[in-house]
């Protein structure tokens, strides 16, 4: 009998020394993996030419394209940042203009963004890939001319936040 309460033990104590290992290296392997947050600019080239239907890039010299989708959790996280963009004196002030593109009706998009408070005039529905974006949300900022000037992807670090702000002058 004592055999046998031995062996038990010997299997409870190999368990949970089993289950510990896999909780630790479970718990290890989330904190180590690669960030689904990508800090860095976007692999739309500078000097691509963009052409999109019924938007003319001459009105203005500059324009910001914010590609977006009311399913991204990463547009949504992006909102404060969207709201600070369109406060800032606004940026057609200083000689930019916003343009929101969202792959869904227009009208689904403009309540996304009045549910987030960012107010952004200019919307159209394009998908992402019209103007080179392989994801949301993508900033593009191109010149009067439809020329990439500078993108960003992802939800951008503060830092990448100050570049956007800053080309937007």
């Amino acid at each position: 009998m004592k055999r046998a309460v031995k062996r038990v033990e010997l299997i409870v104590n190999v368990s949970v020394i089993g289950a510990a290992v896999l909780f630790v290296s479970s718990v290890g392997w989330v904190a180590l993996r690669p960030s689904t947050v990508r800090d860095r600019t976007s692999s739309i080239e500078n000097g691509t030419k963009i052409t999109l239907p019924g938007w003319d890039w001459s009105k203005s010299p500059q324009t910001l394209v914010l590609v977006l989708s009311a399913d991204c959790k990463y547009c949504t996280a992006s909102a404060p940042f969207y709201r600070r963009l369109v406060s800032r004196g606004g940026p057609e002030a200083q000689g930019t203009r916003l343009l929101a593109i969202f792959p869904r009706a227009t009208k689904e998009s403009r309540e996304y963004l009045a549910s987030l408070e960012v107010n952004i005039d200019d919307l159209q529905q394009a998908v992402p890939a019209s103007v080179g974006a392989k994801g949301t949300p993508t900033l593009i900022l191109v010149n009067a001319s439809g020329v990439v000037i500078q993108s960003w992807e992802g939800l951008l670090p503060p830092h990448a936040e100050g570049e956007v702000l800053a080309s937007i002058k």
